[in-house]
């Protein structure tokens, strides 16, 4: 299965180490330039002499290639841009990608030119990220445009797990993003670029999604516009989410499995329309190439359409084709013109699933004994599929789908059956529309009945796990094990139930790697679980709101707020489902026993729905209310939070209203104590749950939005009580409080959780004083992202958010 006689792969994975240590080192370029001339004449020197040092030489050159490219990538991305963040200004640049059209907003990714800063016009270079609100029209590529807004530089992500905006942005050369909320702000004001072969690709590709729209429905036309073009803008977040949990999520976006379809359906059309051998080869180059810069010239793509060109040629000049051999062209020619690629999720996947499927599906489908060959590889490739593809999707996703081998299996002829007449209709509907409407008529159908396979196998309990992210050297090891088995021939018919008779080291050395493998996602599930008697807080960022998760020693989950974001009442979308639910299932939480909602403010409850949506609750405590009180002071709760009320009524949660003088028997090792109120009270911020909760020496008070009332009337009732160690200051930190109130609870750690730069400006200078002045060490959410406090009982250790997981990057 392997050639040692491969120098370019082994070169590409001594290159591909360089990169990394480029992204680690900090060297002059200067310096590597002359160290690496000078390694290079010696390497000719040793060649022509015949040494045997020229082959280790070559070694430390593609290694010091790697380390420059990844440099040089750097050096080239630094803009000036990052001087102007924060600053409102207009940006003149030409549009150097297809634009990004999502619902009610657009994404331009614009090469500055120059800038207009206080009537002046300076000139400058770097990429630019635009946003555009409800833009009333879109523009094209080569378009250059006018932009007036404010440059921002993302902030690192706050919680541990969560997407990082700012490292997926640097790692495309982009250090600086703009927000336009007007669109008259946005306008067009000539022409950059003019035709070229990418012009008339992505020209092309307009007319051929013309077409989709007007032969299929507005949801089935966004969703094929995916499928054949990679464009998921405009498919809606609970397609994509199914598509995800069934482990079909690469159809959504182009991959090599669309390029492999494009070069099916080309050969098979070649050869029905008989026309001349010498054809294919050039014929087939020009249209993968077209439809590689058609659909943005992804990893996966160039991947995919490299060796498909290697596949044409070597059918065209009589060769052998050697997979690996192509497979590391491919990765040196994408990371040569992107080194940071190597750390991107789709790269990654598209090489180890590429990989996997040409190194052990021959193996898995001979293990599959005498079934006819289209039944055996219809099962071996989407097992080895999954099989190589779940370490990286569980350590960037967090996810393992439990029915991805069912979906691929039963939905792959369905999707490439879709994707071969959707792409028909296209090309004939350019000609002849009405036929195009006809075909795309069984199109529809056959795309009704994949979404309601995909549905309801995303429906089915457990069909995917949240774990935690796997350890690196535990993802490697998994990928050693793999490369381990073809060695030893445990796939081998005659090997998948070895004989009684095999001496034990053999039959050990046979099975041991398939028992290492099979026990390796027990492993990822092990290693998520704390097996030390913690209790652990976690203080989740949410931007201007509440959301406190506490994980018990004896594995509990309960839950204290869940943020809201504005209008999330009404949309259910929001802090809830974008932070709170994601940071859930980072942490591998598959189910919460308590939700606590401290009071019915959209930034404490709004994103309850969210959340309850994808997670079983065993209980939901909420803070008593008035019923029948309109009048007088008495403070109404929203309209939403009533909804939410219904809702939960409907989904027959446990609801129970909870009074000062309660306990919560959550873990036998936690004192759970209700505080206040005692009864409902006019003010709602005044009328949040105030919870104690003690773990053997160390203690938590949880204070929602209580205000100086509150705070005063907890003194004169609770004073005995209100001691604590850590304390979730109330109301965001608000100025609005009573410093007896801190001086008694006299907290030694004091958490704030409020958003950056919040319009209320929380937390209030003096708020910051008063717990200065009694020494309590003060963490702030919107400066250190989530924190995470956790304590065995006696000793307290804290973590913080904001540690940006993008090491590729350096500071400048």
């Amino acid at each position: 299965m392997y050639n040692m006689n491969r120098p370019l792969l082994e070169f590409c994975i001594v290159f591909i180490l360089g990169i990394y240590l480029g992204s680690l080192l900090d060297i002059s370029l200067w310096l590597l330039l002359i160290f690496s001339a000078t390694l290079l004449i010696l390497t000719i020197g040793c060649y022509l002499v015949k040494s045997n040092y020229a082959r280790w030489l070559m070694v430390g050159l593609c290694l010091l290639t790697g380390i420059m490219t990844m440099i040089l990538a750097i050096e080239s991305n630094k803009t000036v841009l990052v001087q102007y963040a924060g600053e409102s200004l207009s940006l003149t640049g030409a549009l150097v990608r297809e634009p990004d059209v999502r619902p009610e907003k657009v994404f331009y990714l614009v090469q500055a030119r120059e800038i207009q800063v206080d009537d002046q016009i300076k000139p400058v270079h770097g990429l630019v990220r635009v946003t555009v609100r409800e833009p009333e029209q879109v523009f094209e590529y080569g378009d250059l445009i006018t932009a007036s807004g404010r440059l921002k530089i993302v902030p690192p992500p706050g919680n541990p797990g969560q997407f990082d905006y700012r490292c997926w942005l640097e790692r495309r050369g982009i250090h600086v993003v703009m927000s336009v909320w007007d669109h008259a702000a946005v306008e067009k004001v000539g022409r950059a670029y003019h035709g070229g072969f990418k012009g008339l690709a992505l020209a092309a590709k307009q007319h051929l999604q013309v077409i989709l729209q007007k032969t299929l429905p507005p949801e089935q036309a966004a969703l094929m516009q995916g499928m054949l073009f990679g464009n998921r803008g405009m498919i809606s977040e609970q397609v994509s989410e199914d598509f995800q949990t069934v482990s079909l999520v690469h159809v959504l976006c182009v991959s090599g499995f669309h390029v492999g379809l494009v070069l099916a359906g080309f050969l098979g059309l070649f050869h029905l329309l008989r026309l001349p051998l010498a054809w294919e080869a050039p014929a087939g180059t020009l249209l993968l190439v077209f439809y590689a810069t058609m659909t943005g010239l992804g990893p996966a793509v160039i991947r995919a359409t490299i060796m498909g060109l290697a596949v044409l040629w070597a059918r065209r000049l009589g060769r052998e084709r050697d997979w690996p051999t192509v497979m590391a062209l491919a990765a040196a020619m994408i990371l040569m013109l992107w080194p940071q690629a190597l750390w991107e999720p789709g790269f990654q996947l598209s090489f180890a699933v590429t990989w996997g499927i040409l190194y052990l599906t021959p193996l898995a489908e001979k293990g599959l004994g005498n079934w006819p060959r289209p039944l055996r590889l219809a099962l071996a490739i989407p097992l080895v599929a999954e099989l190589t593809a779940a370490p990286l999707v569980a350590y960037h996703f967090n996810m393992v789908s439990l029915v991805g081998v069912i979906a691929n299996a039963i939905l792959g002829p369905l999707i490439s059956a879709v994707m071969l007449l959707a792409g028909a209709s296209v090309l004939i509907g350019l000609i002849i529309l009405p036929v195009a409407n006809i075909i795309n008529a069984v199109t529809g159908t056959l795309l009704d009945l994949m979404l309601w396979i995909v549905h309801n196998l995303a429906a089915w309990p457990q069909a995917a796990v949240f774990i935690p992210p796997p350890p690196e050297w535990l993802v490697v090891g998994y990928y050693l094990c793999l490369a381990a088995i073809p060695k030893i021939g445990l796939l081998r018919p005659t090997n998948m139930i070895p004989s009684l008779s095999l001496d034990k080291p053999r039959l050990l050395a046979r099975v041991l790697p398939l028992i290492i493998i099979l026990s390796l996602p027990v492993l990822f599930l092990w290693l998520g679980n704390d097996h030390e008697r913690l209790l652990t807080v976690h203080f989740i960022d949410v931007g201007q709101g509440d959301a406190t998760l506490i994980q018990t020693p004896n594995g509990k989950n309960m839950l204290i707020d869940t943020g809201g974001w504005s209008g999330e009442f009404e949309s259910n979308s929001g802090a809830g489902n974008k932070v709170v639910l994601p940071y859930l299932q980072y942490l591998g939480v598959s189910h919460l026993d308590v939700l606590i909602l401290t009071h019915p403010h959209e930034d404490h409850a709004g994103g309850t729905i969210g959340i309850i949506q994808h997670l079983p609750v065993a209980m939901v405590i909420v803070t008593p209310l008035a019923s029948g009180v309109t009048h007088g002071d008495w403070e109404q709760p929203d309209d939403g939070y009533l909804q939410l009320l219904l809702e939960l009524e409907k989904r027959e949660l446990t609801v129970q209203e909870a009074v000062a003088g309660q306990t919560l028997q959550l873990d036998p090792d936690l004192q759970i104590a209700i505080l206040a109120p005692a009864k409902p009270l006019p003010d709602l911020n005044d009328s949040s749950l105030v919870i104690k909760m003690t773990y053997y020496q160390r203690s938590f008070l949880f204070t929602g939005d209580i205000g100086i009332d509150k705070q005063q009337q907890l003194l004169q009732q609770q004073m005995v009580t209100l001691p604590a160690d850590i304390l979730k200051v109330p109301h965001h930190g608000s100025r609005f409080f009573a410093p007896e109130f801190f001086a008694v609870v006299n907290p030694a750690i004091a958490v704030i959780s409020a958003g950056r730069n919040n319009r209320f400006g929380h937390p209030a200078p003096e708020t910051l004083q008063v717990l200065d002045d009694l020494a309590t060490r003060i963490y702030r959410t919107d400066l250190h992202g989530a924190v995470i406090i956790s304590t065995d009982g006696l000793a307290v250790w804290v973590e913080r958010g904001i540690i940006s997981q993008c090491n590729i990057i350096k500071n400048y």
